[in-house]
């Protein structure tokens, strides 16, 4: 099959030779590669993180919570059963959730101060719709709730804590009744209640392990006065993204005054941060891709300046402006192909290979680029998202081939006469 004239001259122009030119082609495609292979990695990467993010809240969080607007529940039971009716509902589990403060009780030394969240949870009920009160996040102890807590594993760095140890915690109940007190006149003093320390849990995510305890529902409703009372439930579904229907539906069928809100609303600023924070990334990173276009606008110019006398030849012999701009746009066409798949290519072996890069890098320079301490995952996550994918390698192409156009079209102009002066 014999090649239309326009693309048999531009691969000819492009075949190899030690010359400046070619040096310049070759640095092209190296941009367009480099350019190519930062973008599927950086996009990956940031999609893994945000999948992994998405699990870990989904994981220690419910889908829905429902309470009331003075968030005193009483009749949760009840509640319960009708959340339970929705098709889309696997679980429901009641809670109270509330700050304290807590006092460690050290042999020697000051006891040290903080004030974390804590939460009661129903052993039985709580592992339907979250994976905190499980084997898999505890870390050390046992997974036992009565009159003890399980404390997050970034507090028990900071409190110094073990388990066996025990914690004072004074509870808004204590704070109130003192106010009331002196409101009356008289003195009341309140010993804080003191609760052992149980274990200790991981639940994979740095601000939940660094805020929250859990102890049993009896123990929290005393330390908050509430009797057989909860602040809320907790609600899991079949499938995450079902949470705004499900909520509608919800309303529609509990009673009147309860307050209904999906883990999305809950975390919707970190949701919006990482959502703009990678599309800013995105846009960024693909200034990359207009400097090695630059690389391919010099090299056709210096092409175009290299080769004036032979389109003045071509235009001489009836060569049209239409086909000397062909020429030059497939010399571009081609670069960004070849930019393009050697891009996607080291892209995604990278992406196959990321942590035991990071493995060799560790081991060879000793210096730890992906501290599981710090982000709190063991491996490096990556998603490839196919539509990212896409959008890489269109935007790409096309701004290499129009980095092409304003050379293809100057040499396109060259008059014959013109171009055999510079001869």
């Amino acid at each position: 099959m014999k090649l239309p004239f326009e693309l048999a001259l531009a691969l000819r122009y492009l075949r190899p030779k030690r010359t400046f030119v070619s040096a310049i082609t070759l640095i092209s495609i190296i941009g367009v590669t480099l350019g190519v292979a930062v973008l599927i990695i950086v996009m990956s990467v940031m999609s893994g993180f945000d999948l992994m993010l998405r699990e870990r809240l989904l994981n220690f969080n419910s889908h829905i919570k429902v309470f009331t607007q003075d968030r005193v529940m009483t009749e949760y039971r009840e509640l319960r059963e009708t959340v339970l009716e929705n098709e889309s509902v696997t679980g429901v589990a009641p809670f109270v959730i509330g700050p304290v403060l807590v006092e460690t009780q050290p042999d020697e030394g000051l006891p040290q101060i903080y004030t974390p969240y804590i939460r009661g949870v129903d052993i039985d009920l709580e592992p339907t719709v979250s994976s905190l009160v499980s084997t898999n996040s505890l870390v050390v102890g046992e997974l036992d709730l009565d009159g003890g807590l399980l404390v997050g594993s970034e507090i028990r760095s900071q409190l110094k804590l073990n388990a066996g140890d025990y914690l004072a915690v004074h509870s808004a109940r204590s704070f109130h009744r003192i106010r009331e007190a002196q409101e009356e006149g008289s003195e009341l003093v309140l010993l804080p209640d003191d609760y052992e320390v149980r274990g200790i849990v991981d639940a994979g995510y740095f601000e939940y392990n660094a805020n929250f305890m859990l102890t049993s529902l009896e123990n929290a409703q005393d330390l908050y006065d509430l009797g057989d009372a909860v602040h809320g439930l907790g609600v899991r579904l079949k499938d995450a993204s079902l949470a705004e229907p499900t909520r509608q539906q919800l309303l529609k069928t509990l009673p009147a005054g309860l307050v209904v809100r999906t883990w999305e609303d809950e975390n919707s600023h970190l949701l919006e941060a990482l959502r703009v924070e990678r599309n800013v990334m995105f846009y960024l990173l693909f200034f990359v891709m207009i400097v090695a276009a630059f690389g391919i606008t010099s090299s056709q110019i210096t092409f175009v300046v290299q080769r004036t006398p032979e389109i003045g030849t071509l235009k001489a012999l009836g060569a049209t402006g239409g086909q000397i701009m062909r020429v030059f746009l497939s010399q571009s066409l081609f670069v960004a192909a070849l930019g393009l798949t050697f891009g996607f290519g080291i892209g995604l072996l990278a992406l196959e290979f990321r942590n035991e890069f990071l493995v060799l890098m560790r081991d060879l320079t000793g210096f730890e680029i992906f501290p599981a301490s710090i982000y709190g995952f063991q491996a490096l996550p990556a998603q490839i998202v196919p539509g990212d994918l896409i959008k890489i390698g269109v935007g790409s192409f096309l701004i290499c081939l129009l980095a092409g156009v304003l050379p293809a079209w100057n040499a396109s102009r060259l008059r014959p006469v013109e171009a055999f002066r510079h001869e």
